[in-house]
């Protein structure tokens, strides 16, 4: 039974591969045997070949899709010709969340090439800061969102709360917390793959140098060496962003183990034609945007969350008596589909609309300077408060209802709240926000915004 078993997984796989093959053009065929070749010397040779493990980031976006349909066609091929071939791990990224449109392209697009029977393929996704078995229906934990969460909140209040910086270069940082993890598995990848150009990986390694300096991270943070320290000295400064208001000693990042380094696949002389033409996005029923193919960087995250925290932003900014109530998330009464995609963004952090909305408006800062402004847009009933609300930021006695609204509208322990009110931010936790706030999910210049009107507030010279 077995042997007839693998005698038709054997038929399929080879289907599969003829049509792979029928939908390239000349040039990607030349470029596949090319990708062979350099996958067969980066094991070793080919008596080595079937220990060799890939990782690819799988973004959203038709460029990410194209790349791994040539991997699948080189390591169908490779099996072909020889006992065994390479081991693929496909790591699915989509920050914050994944929605289900793009889970349900992704899934289109892994049957097509018959990945998820095959032993040779680990599918797997990101899911808060924890990696998980691929699903159409991801249910992350509270427990994998309270990281991210305090990051984002924490990073609004203090810093910038503009969409561009709060979904912006920050959201590199959780990526990489993510993908250390995938790294560290217990069968560790030895390659990664990734359609990022070779002049956008440059720009990344840049910045991510430059911040963990700023960050006063000391350690080995050799991203040309070994791409696991690199993750894990950048998911170590994810943690310091969430953890910025708590007293730490000297910063000290982790070093991953470098006995065997993971190291990037070079292969940008191939990519033009690997990553060329509409044939294979046929054979794929790729739904990805092809605006997403345009940048690179934001392919690994949720194209709608920007667009829908900028929505939030201008709705929250109306005058309250033409604008249409903000429900919270998870609250009977929200079905349009606006409000549906609002209430998807916030469920990513486990974060309601009250507490979005909050952090877009950034009131306890510099003690409290936007909090009569934040009432009286958002919280009108709370304005006789006001004196209350200022008592409990400043650590005096008041109300306990009080504190539980603050509680409550801004998602952060009352112990936070005070620090952010009396601006008691570490300097270099200060640099690094400052640092992340110039920079957008492209990591392009972003104007000066409210980071840079905040410096003094920060307790900085």
């Amino acid at each position: 039974m077995t042997a007839i078993h693998d005698q038709a997984m054997h038929y399929i796989y080879q289907q599969v591969l003829e049509r792979l093959l029928n939908h390239m053009s000349k040039a990607q065929r030349a470029s596949l045997q090319l990708l062979i070749q350099r996958l067969l010397v980066a094991a070793g040779g080919p008596e080595y070949i079937g220990t060799l493990r890939l990782l690819v980031l799988q973004g959203s976006d038709r460029r990410s899709a194209r790349l791994l349909a040539m991997l699948r066609a080189a390591q169908l091929s490779i099996a072909l010709r020889a006992p065994v071939t390479f081991q693929l791990r496909v790591l699915v990224v989509s920050l914050p969340a994944a929605d289900s449109a793009t889970l349900q392209d992704h899934e289109r697009s892994f049957s097509a090439l018959f990945l998820q029977d095959d032993p040779r393929v680990q599918l797997q996704m990101i899911e808060g800061r924890e990696v998980v078995p691929f699903s159409r229906q991801p249910s992350a934990a509270y427990e994998r969102r309270l990281q991210a969460r305090d990051a984002l909140l924490i990073f609004g209040h203090l810093v910038d709360a503009r969409p561009e910086a709060l979904l912006g270069s920050r959201l590199h940082l959780e990526l990489a917390d993510a993908v250390g993890a995938a790294l560290q598995a217990q069968a560790p990848a030895d390659i990664l793959v990734t359609a990022v150009p070779a002049h956008l990986r440059r720009r990344y390694l840049a910045w991510a140098r430059r911040s963990l300096r700023l960050a006063g991270a000391q350690g080995p943070h050799r991203g040309h060496q070994c791409l696991a320290t690199l993750s894990q000295g950048l998911g170590w400064l994810h943690g310091s962003v969430g953890g910025a208001l708590e007293p730490q000693g000297e910063a000290t990042a982790g070093v991953a183990a470098e006995d065997a380094p993971v190291r990037m696949f070079v292969i940008d002389d191939l990519l033009p034609h690997l990553l060329e033409g509409q044939q294979l996005d046929l054979m794929l029923g790729c739904g990805f945007a092809a605006a997403q193919d345009t940048w690179a960087l934001a392919a690994f995250i949720d194209p709608s969350a920007l667009a829908q925290l900028h929505e939030l932003r201008a709705r929250s900014l109306e005058p309250q008596a033409g604008r249409p109530a903000l429900r919270l998330a998870g609250k009977p009464g929200g079905s349009r589909p606006a409000d549906a995609q609002q209430m998807q963004f916030g469920k990513a952090y486990g974060i309601n609309q009250t507490q979005l909305v909050c952090v877009l408006f950034s009131p306890f800062a510099r003690q409290g300077k936007n909090l009569e402004r934040f009432l009286q847009c958002r919280h009108a009933d709370m304005l006789v408060a006001l004196p209350y609300l200022h008592r409990a930021l400043q650590g005096k006695t008041c109300p306990e209802a009080v504190k539980d609204w603050l509680v409550n509208t801004s998602g952060l322990p009352l112990a936070q709240l005070r620090a952010i009110y009396d601006g008691r931010l570490r300097l270099a936790a200060w640099r690094l926000m400052s640092n992340l706030a110039q920079r957008d999910i492209h990591l392009r210049w972003l104007p000066p915004g409210a980071a840079g009107r905040r410096r003094g507030a920060a307790g900085q010279p």
